[in-house]
């Protein structure tokens, strides 16, 4: 007596600072004196009945009665699903099963009619309990209700050894809450899973369950049965033979049970542990976890607990041959036994179970009696619509042979436009190409015009030079000093020097240009992506000034130099960078145009290493692309810019060249502020 006494005031003391809801029943019994309204005191019955979920069956049952009277009376047939299901589990933890399925199977019924969808509890109310979310939507409220019905009835049938009806209703519940979203009951269901597969000696199963448990706990931060979580974890492993990391778990639990005052996995676990020490013949902690167990579950009275603790101290006592022990809690054990499992309990049980089939197998009859009907009828009406359908091809075949002349002279015109089509398209192309070699060979003139200048004026000024010395050296003239003829023909070879120099540099940029101008190989070479960038940079700006002198702009480049050489056909990569820097050109001088002086034009050309690929930006400050035809940019012959000025060909050959390379294009746009364009090249 003074040892129950003790742990009963550890306990209070316990769920008074870790849980709080026992603490919190006092207050919600006041508010039920304090108010007559029928649906205020539905909630209240409702909150208290499941604050005693885990504590007080007998009080548990007291409350979900009075919920159950007024959920009647009110018609809510939802809230009577909830109901009945609490007084089921009530029902279970008192120990009378049969009821306990009668009444769950009930709430069951309610709960699969969609009909209750129509009345519900206003959402200004609170929730019962953890697993009810009064804003979902009704259909969610009433399935999640038939999931945790559900479950119950799969603990039931785990109670009384029916494991294959378990896992059928364990995974009805578990396909109910996965489309639904009920991470609670989910954690629970697992929990209850596992428990199942225990009973079927699947370890690994089981341990997969709990684990999944587990997690969900954590993740929602949901510690009511974190300890019978623990427990069942080490369940598990004491079933694969880990011992010392099965006690770790026992361990743990009785801490996480004691402190969400959950007194039955308290039990439970002394009871694990006490059954683990009887493998390895430790007596003394046998005896020490058996006793331990017996207090708790004398506190809650629950049979099924007492059951297991009162088995335990028997066989102790009966293996050390103490008969009085084993004698007392052998008859305590009958005793319960009877009104757990005896024949007449096992005889309701499986009487309602029997019925219950009957009536399953009953509705299953009537669904195929239905659907041998509905196929029957779907027969008549496709044989009818068949005969009609036939009947309506006979009278169109005549008009079809009549229509396949008209349609073999419509085939012929139709493809001789289509060879009209082709033409022109490829004319379009061509003049699309030709564009771009007029625009790369304006830039290529600006480029070459500088070194010739120099080869000119160089040249120049040595044919001086020469007649200089010729004039000096001519009969009857004044004869030049050597020092002086050394200083004009050291002149003269400086200036040939700056001559051939610059013939070098203006041979360099014609070579460069043609083999970028010259038709594409379709061979990938290292190229230097950087100088590719710079080089199509001053090749667009020079050929858009040698068209239009008054055109300016600010250029600004920002090139990443750990990207070396990539694998590229830099002929038809070149061509994508050209028509792009092109584009941006054409965009801030139309808003120039249209913003004069206040507005200074900017196209900015940058290159970045990212991961295995590389990403080339051309970015302009013009009007943006409208978003009405950003979806449309990339398809052929479609072009923003006036009659006569583009054929649309020049994106899309960019973007079929870019995704050749198993490459992407996208654009990032916002109209009145500019572009970018963005390609991704592997590295």
């Amino acid at each position: 007596m003074t040892r129950r006494l003790i742990y009963l005031i550890l306990l209070w003391i316990i769920s008074q600072n870790g849980n709080g809801q026992l603490f919190h029943v006092d207050s919600l019994q006041k508010e039920l004196k304090a108010t007559m309204n029928d649906t205020s005191r539905l909630i209240l019955y409702g909150q208290i009945s499941s604050a005693y979920l885990e504590t007080s069956p007998d009080s548990m049952y007291r409350y979900a009665n009075e919920m159950l009277a007024i959920a009647r009376k009110l018609d809510l047939r939802l809230e009577e699903a909830h109901a009945l299901g609490e007084l089921g589990y009530a029902q279970l933890n008192m120990g009378d099963y049969p009821q306990s399925l009668q009444t769950s199977l009930a709430a069951a019924k309610i709960a699969e009619n969609a009909a209750v969808e129509k009345k519900l509890i206003s959402p200004v109310y609170p929730e019962i309990d953890e697993f009810e979310d009064r804003s979902a939507s009704p259909r969610i409220q009433r399935l999640r209700c038939l999931a945790k019905i559900y479950q119950m009835l799969g603990i039931l049938y785990t109670n009384m050894n029916n494991h294959r009806r378990s896992l059928t209703y364990h995974f009805m519940a578990e396909k109910i809450l996965l489309e639904n979203d009920g991470k609670h009951l989910l954690t629970t269901l697992y929990l209850t899973l596992g428990r199942n597969y225990l009973g079927l000696k699947k370890p690994d199963s089981a341990l997969i369950a709990v684990q999944k448990a587990y997690a969900l706990s954590r993740q929602i931060r949901y510690e009511r049965y974190l300890g019978s979580i623990l427990l069942n974890i080490g369940r598990c492993y004491a079933l694969q033979g880990k011992r010392e990391l099965a006690i770790q778990y026992f361990r743990d639990a009785i801490t996480a049970s004691a402190e969400s005052g959950y007194h039955r996995g308290v039990a439970a676990t002394y009871l694990a542990l006490s059954d683990l020490y009887k493998q390895s013949g430790e007596t003394d902690s046998v005896i020490h976890y058996a006793r331990e167990s017996l207090p708790p579950a004398l506190y809650l009275n629950a049979p099924d607990v007492l059951v297991r603790s009162y088995n335990a101290l028997a066989n102790y006592y009966r293996n050390i041959r103490i008969n009085d022990s084993a004698v007392k809690y052998q008859s305590l054990l009958i005793q319960l036994n009877d009104s757990l499992f005896g024949a007449k309990q096992a005889q309701q049980f499986q009487n309602i179970d029997f019925d219950e089939e009957q009536k399953q197998q009953q509705i299953e009859s009537a669904k195929l009696a239905y659907r041998v009907k509905l196929r029957m009828f779907l027969l008549i009406m496709g044989l009818a619509i068949f005969f009609l359908v036939a009947v309506i091809i006979w009278r169109n075949s005549r008009r079809i042979r009549t229509a396949n002349a008209l349609l073999s002279r419509q085939k012929k015109e139709l493809e001789s436009t289509l060879d009209m089509l082709k033409t022109t398209q490829k004319q379009l192309v061509q003049s699309e190409k030709m564009a771009s070699l007029g625009e790369l060979t304006a830039g290529i003139a600006h480029e070459i015009q500088n070194p010739l200048n120099f080869v000119n004026n160089f040249s120049e000024v040595n044919n001086e030079l020469i007649e200089e010395v010729k004039s000096h050296l001519a009969p009857g003239e004044t004869k030049l000093k050597s020092e002086e003829l050394n200083d004009l023909l050291d002149d003269i070879f400086q200036n040939n020097e700056k001559i051939n120099q610059h013939g070098k540099r203006a041979d360099a940029i014609v070579k460069g240009m043609l083999q970028h101008s010259r038709s594409s190989s379709g061979v990938k070479e290292p190229t230097d992506i950087n100088a590719l960038c710079d080089e199509y940079l001053r090749l667009a700006y020079h050929g858009l000034r040698a068209k239009d002198n008054s055109f300016t702009a600010k250029t600004e480049t920002d090139f990443d130099p750990s990207i070396g050489r990539i694998n590229i056909v830099p002929q038809d990569i070149g061509r994508v960078i050209l028509n792009l820097i092109n584009n941006a050109f054409y965009a801030v001088d139309e808003k120039k145009k249209q913003n004069g002086d206040g507005y200074e034009p900017t196209v900015s050309v940058s290159t970045k290493k990212e991961k295995d690929m590389v990403e080339v930006k051309v970015k302009d400050n013009g009007n943006g692309i409208p978003q009405k035809v950003l979806d449309k940019i990339f398809q052929p012959f479609f072009t923003t810019k006036p009659t006569g000025q583009g054929t649309g060909l020049g994106l899309s050959l960019s973007y079929d060249i870019v995704k050749g390379h198993n490459g992407e294009v996208k654009v990032e746009t916002k109209e009145g502020e500019g572009s970018e364009f963005i390609i991704l090249l592997p590295v």
